[in-house]
């Protein structure tokens, strides 16, 4: 699985310190951009196999 926010990375809840709006608490996560490069190589992937430019792997 893959997270994506709007800020790269997560950041600690202190309280006190104000929270960086986009960015996780949670889990660390892919920000905006890195979130369209890896849909974009995605989306080549599907449009490849679906044009039958790569085999099947059967595991």
């Amino acid at each position: 699985m893959i997270e994506s926010h709007l800020v790269e990375g997560r950041q600690e809840l202190v309280p006190g310190t104000p929270l960086t709006y986009g960015q996780s608490i949670t889990d660390g996560c892919l920000g905006w951009d890195q979130t369209i490069e890896v849909l974009d190589v995605l989306a080549q992937a599907v449009r490849r196999r679906r044009s039958g430019g790569v085999q099947r792997r059967d595991f």
